[in-house]
């Protein structure tokens, strides 16, 4: 008992210090009937009330005014508000973890309400006739509202969920747009944005740059909507994910700002002015170098604490990779472990109504059909997500499936007009672009668009990445002149600059 008095105390030392985390247990199912304790209830009730008249903040003092003013500051009501004051707050994770079992037990106390009604009855049948249909019909409704407590704190009906999304269509919002992901402006256009309860995965061969994608959308987010981005990576270091970020930034390979070279007068100078560009737009970017102990749960509580920091219920969650997140119990099939993780990122989306972007590698048949030019061309002689990494119902699981592969005729046609243009100058040297198709495989609720696949311009040694545009399917056939089509996307990279200084590094 001592434990959910404590649990009661650090609830309401939150609540009377935050508005935030009492909103959040709102929101999560907590109701004033929950606490242990009459007091408690008490202040819990009044703590409810405050918080829906947005005029009265939401302290100590305050607090202590409106209970005086009501009478309800006897002595033990002061000594109680005393020792929650005392009571250290907890973080937000905490706050859903209690509410959570405060839940629990309330649904437990009710059961064994029921079970002592049923013994009773039990004990009185062999004295009395008493109708069993009437027993058991009073204890249904008893059952009903447990199980309703158990479920969802929220359940919008449907003219709840239409009115809303009508008034936000009626003020001129676009309600089924998600976070915005320049410089990838079609990229955004065929999946919506980054929707908020969207799970997207993105599939690929090893360097096709599916980690440097996913790290700029990351970048891209936290800098535009200023919420709390949480990119987890099982493969790399803070260190070296935050240099390919700066390195796309000052167009110089990542690898010369981890080395002496990085020292150079000239480097120092253009590293300064790019940090000064980059430094406010990274504030809301966390990366995580994740172990065996960062499961879904330590996701979600990082979540959780991070939208408490910066006071929003928003956040996006990036993972690196998939196959990597550890579960609680062992798994050791390969194809059941991957699915378990993915139902639990699918759920996690859904929980925290926040896009939740995942990262998976290639199998061994995914690898080789990406290796090497296909002996023809098509639009499906390429990897699938069917080709991820213990891949069964990771598909399923989606909202948004993408898959990244390497276009062979395209970035060998591009490589000779650069070889042909860069002939003479500079020892003729060319710059390491490959041209990538981002192939969408599944595009849950998707606006109509020119195509389902998306070109991308991937320079190597930068780790940066240009949209050339959409790819239609008629791009797939042997008879299509892709070489016309690359002089335009050498063009397009003239004319932002980049080639030249890809070619200077």
């Amino acid at each position: 008992m001592e434990e959910i008095s404590a649990v009661e105390r650090s609830l309401l030392s939150g609540f009377m210090r935050d508005r935030y985390l009492l909103g959040r247990a709102l929101d999560a199912g907590f109701g004033s009937d929950l606490m242990p304790h009459a007091l408690g209830r008490n202040l819990a009730r009044l703590l409810v009330e405050v918080y829906g008249e947005r005029d009265m903040p939401l302290e100590p003092v305050a607090l202590r005014a409106v209970l005086a003013e009501r009478g309800a500051l006897t002595p033990e009501m002061r000594r109680f508000v005393e020792a929650v004051l005392t009571t250290p707050e907890p973080d937000a994770a905490q706050v859903m973890a209690y509410v959570e079992l405060l839940r629990a037990r309330a649904a437990r106390l009710r059961l064994v309400e029921v079970n002592t009604e049923i013994s009773q009855y039990l004990e009185e049948e062999r004295g009395e006739d008493r109708d069993l249909v009437d027993f058991v019909g009073g204890l249904i409704p008893t059952l009903l509202e447990i199980q309703r407590q158990r479920l969802s704190s929220s359940m919008p009906s449907v003219s709840d969920v239409g009115s809303s999304l009508v008034k936000e269509m009626l003020a001129g919002d676009a309600p089924g747009l998600g976070y915005r992901v320049p410089p990838f402006e079609r990229l955004t256009e065929a999946i919506s944005g980054l929707r908020r309860g969207f799970y997207y995965g993105l599939a690929g061969a090893p360097r096709r740059g599916k980690t440097n994608i996913a790290l700029e959308m990351a970048a891209s987010v936290a800098g535009q909507y200023r919420i709390p981005v949480l990119y987890f990576t099982w493969e790399q270091t803070s260190r070296v994910l935050f240099a390919r970020l700066l390195g796309k930034e000052m167009l110089i390979n990542p690898t010369t700002l981890l080395t002496p070279t990085g020292t150079d007068p000239q480097i120092r100078g253009r590293l300064r002015d790019s940090w000064t560009k980059m430094e406010r737009d990274l504030a809301t970017l966390y990366l995580f170098e994740a172990g065996r102990h960062d499961t879904v749960d330590r996701i979600r509580a990082r979540a959780h604490n991070l939208m408490h920091a910066l006071q929003t219920d928003e956040c996006a969650i990036f993972i690196d990779y998939l196959q990597r997140v550890p579960l609680d119990e062992p798994v050791h099939d390969e194809k059941s472990r991957t699915d378990l993780i993915s139902g639990k990122l699918a759920d996690l989306s859904l929980e925290l109504n926040c896009p939740v972007f995942s990262i998976s590698p290639l199998d061994k048949e995914g690898c080789r059909l990406d290796e090497r030019p296909a002996d023809e061309i098509s639009e499906f002689a390429r990897p699938t997500m069917h080709h991820s990494v213990g891949s069964g119902d990771l598909e399923y699981d989606l909202d948004v499936a993408m898959v990244l592969a390497k276009d062979w005729v395209a970035t060998k046609n591009l490589e000779d007009l650069l070889r042909s243009e860069l002939a003479g100058r500079n020892g003729g040297t060319v710059p390491r672009i490959d041209v990538l198709d981002l192939h969408l495989d599944k595009n849950r609720d998707a606006p109509e668009t020119v195509a389902n696949t998306i070109q991308f311009a991937f320079f190597v040694n930068i780790n940066k990445f240009v949209e050339l545009g959409f790819k239609s399917a008629e791009r797939f056939s042997s008879a299509f002149r892709d070489f016309a089509k690359m002089r335009e996307a050498l063009d397009q990279l003239r004319d932002s600059g980049l080639i030249a200084i890809g070619h200077e590094e």
